[in-house]
């Protein structure tokens, strides 16, 4: 079987290491991705056969990053991969384009044979690479400087030697390698790309000549798949001791010469560093292998050192992600625009391309704004952060947003209880600075299912749509649909189901622009609020220029019962937002009592956050009967009989009425403003808080 270029695109680190070295063994080049851009990225500049993508991944999701696949390379054949999906989502991806869909945990003679199909239906020309996408045609800029590296860029290609390319990180290196292969007319589907520090002494001859692996499978090697074309080597300043020396040795008993290419070898050799050749020779590199990889050297520009090409690029990429991403965005205001002059631009072109890719992914306005910018608040040239250092991860592992340029001190975002002047002073619009994602199963539904939490403008509002879909319904008390057992809500075609523990944590961390996507239901996960908590600390809280108004209660209000009701539930004036709740349950619950008064971010999430849902082992059955309980376990919930608690131990002794405080904070956020007031409950539940806040709405008093 032919062998091809597989790209693996999830941020499970043991899915890209398993998979990955299956897929190795199997004779195939591998390449790994860990979210949505960094696919794109890789797609672009290695032109993919075939990709595994995950439907739950940060950032770009899988659906947006299927589509812009499809459109930048609509030969590649797209694998989709999820542990939370539904036969819904599967159909949905096969619309959109995708070969096949995939449930982890992967089958591994399903895998192969989808591979082998794919590039079998290739005509086994697996390192063809479609550049129909790519032209680079000219280097966009008005400059003297990107004048003269276009200059150099032409002479280069219609040379035979070797080129080194180098300059500062996201400069546009391997860009211009690609121009340089694409105009020289040589084959166009045959540029190799080999990343230097991935080679070793012990590995070196393999990848350059080929070998015959374990299973007596031959894997071509780099210079024979090059053949016609080009070999790049990506980051030669970053190849271990003595590698040098070592591939000039390969190199040369494959009849490639860096000077001329004057060998029996039709392969051209490229080279990029950030490091000039001379700045290697003076650290000690082999100076004959150096000499014989430079017969012609590039240095190219940093975006600093040509300012006046900003706004060209700007408006090109604004171009360039409206079609990936289906925006209609016409323009950029001046003020917005002065503002990316202003930066320093430390992550150069590849950072100013990332950033327009956010924001326009992240935005629905069909001019860009200063306020859209996804730029840190002071970004002059000697202030500001770059946004490609190295990838961020959460204790977990897990990658985090590519945007989250903070440091990790949680007060910083999270204090809501400043001193007294700061408490009076009008209240800022909250949102997130990136995407981020979870995983889960529903309690209600029992499928499989996650969230991905993404940032929206300034009075936006919080928003559910749908994994696969474009509709949403805000979350407001007008689209509550039902109050059994959860809060739902539906609008506009779309449905979301068990929001209040979610609702919880956006209320007190004060977040009030958000979209969440689901597959219908927010995932329960143990049945707390704390893994939210988390979730939204792993990025960076902004805050936005735009007043959020509380409602602050000035006068009781009382919910009406029926004559005999054991339930109550009243609010009243108070100088922040208090809850009392009275529990009186059979057992072994009993009588309860406690007031929560929310001081800070860290009170709620050592004293409330953690409280899990509860119910009795007889409810569980009339939930089951009315097709609400297939994903309760005894992992996501306290579960009660007649006289016990059947999977103790409890986390707090009196876990039960902490968890009716944490739902009223939720259900009490769908009025779209913080609340500042006391309520005293008793007994009541989910429609009982609607109830109330209908009453709210309805004598509404904000100071």
């Amino acid at each position: 079987m032919e062998k091809g270029r597989v790209l693996i695109v999830d941020d499970q680190e043991e899915i890209l290491t398993s998979l990955g070295a299956i897929l190795a063994d199997e004779g195939h080049d591998v390449l790994k991705a860990r979210d949505g851009q960094e696919a794109l990225h890789a797609v672009q500049s290695d032109s993919p056969d075939i990709v595994f993508l995950d439907i739950w991944i940060p950032g770009i999701d899988g659906m947006q990053t299927l589509k812009a696949i499809k459109r930048i390379s609509p030969k590649c054949h797209v694998i989709m991969m999820s542990g939370h999906g539904t036969i819904e989502t599967a159909v949905k991806a096969i619309k959109l384009g995708a070969e096949d869909y995939l449930e982890k945990p992967l089958n591994l003679e399903d895998t192969l044979h989808l591979v082998e199909k794919a590039i079998s239906a290739k005509g086994g020309r697996s390192e063809i690479a479609d550049f129909s996408h790519g032209n680079p045609g000219l280097l966009i800029g008005s400059s003297q400087l990107a004048a003269n590296t276009r200059r150099s860029v032409e002479n280069a290609a219609h040379e035979r030697g070797s080129v080194w390319i180098y300059g500062e990180k996201g400069s546009g290196k391997e860009f211009l390698a690609r121009m340089i292969h694409f105009i020289s007319g040589r084959d166009r589907h045959k540029l190799i790309k080999i990343v230097c520090d991935e080679l070793a002494v012990d590995n070196v001859r393999d990848i350059l000549m080929g070998r015959i692996g374990d299973r007596d499978i031959t894997k071509q090697g780099k210079i024979t798949l090059a053949s016609g074309g080009t070999l790049l080597f990506v980051g030669v300043d970053r190849l271990k001791p003595g590698l040098e020396s070592l591939i000039k040795k390969i190199l040369g008993e494959a009849g490639i010469y860096g000077k001329g290419n004057s060998g029996g070898s039709n392969v051209r050799l490229l080279f990029t560093s950030k490091k000039s050749p001379d700045e290697m020779l003076a650290a000690g590199s082999d100076s004959d292998a150096i000499r014989s990889f430079t017969q012609r050297v590039i240095r190219v520009p940093a975006l600093r050192e040509r300012p006046e090409d900003i706004a060209l690029l700007v408006r090109h990429f604004l171009a360039e992600a409206c079609r990936e991403f289906d925006k209609e965005i016409s323009d950029i205001e001046e003020e917005a625009l002065g503002r990316l002059l202003e930066h320093s631009w430390p992550g150069n072109i590849k950072e100013l391309k990332i950033l327009v890719e956010h924001t326009v992914m992240n935005t629905s306005v069909r001019t860009l704004t200063i306020n859209e910018l996804l730029l840190p608040a002071n970004s002059g040239a000697h202030t500001s952060k770059s946004i490609l250092g190295s990838t961020p991860r959460s204790a977990g592992g897990q990658i985090e947003t590519l945007y989250s340029l903070r440091d990790r001190h949680i007060s910083r975002n999270t204090d809501i209880t400043p001193d007294s002047k700061q408490k009076d002073a009008p209240k800022r619009q909250k949102t997130l600075r990136g995407k981020v994602v979870i995983y889960g199963q529903g309690l209600h539904s029992g499928q499989k299912t996650g969230l991905t939490i993404s940032p929206l403008p300034p009075s936006s509002g919080i928003n559910f749509g749908h994994i696969t879909s474009g509709g949403t319904v805000p979350a407001l008390l007008t689209f509550v649909e039902s109050t059994d057992f959860s809060t739902s809500l539906r609008g506009n075609e779309s449905l979301a189901r068990t929001i209040e523990h979610l609702m919880a944590v956006f209320h007190v961390y004060g977040l009030t622009n958000l979209l969440v996507k689901i597959s219908g239901e927010v995932p329960i996960m143990d049945g707390s609020a704390l893994e939210f908590c988390n979730l939204v600390e792993s990025a960076e809280i902004i805050t936005q220029d735009e007043i959020v108004e509380e409602i602050r209660i000035s006068e009781p209000i009382e919910l009406s019962m029926p004559a005999g009701s054991s339930k109550s539930m009243r609010i009243e004036p108070s100088d922040t937002l208090e809850i009392e709740y009275h529990l009186d349950y059979p057992r072994p619950i009993g009588k309860m009592t406690m007031t929560f008064r929310l001081s800070s971010i860290l009170d709620f999430k050592s004293e409330i956050a953690p409280a899990r849902t509860f119910g009795f082992v007889k409810d569980m059955r009339i939930m089951d009967e009315m097709g609400l309980a297939g994903g309760g376990k005894l992992s996501n919930l306290v579960l009660l009989d007649e006289d016990k608690v059947v999977n103790p131990p409890l986390r707090f002794q009196n876990e039960f009425v902490r968890h009716k405080i944490l739902d009223i904070l939720g259900d009490f956020y769908l009025l779209g403003r913080p609340i500042v007031g006391k309520i005293i409950a008793k007994q009541t539940g989910h429609s009982d808080n609607i109830a109330m806040l209908r009453l709210i709405n309805d004598r509404l008093c904000v100071l």
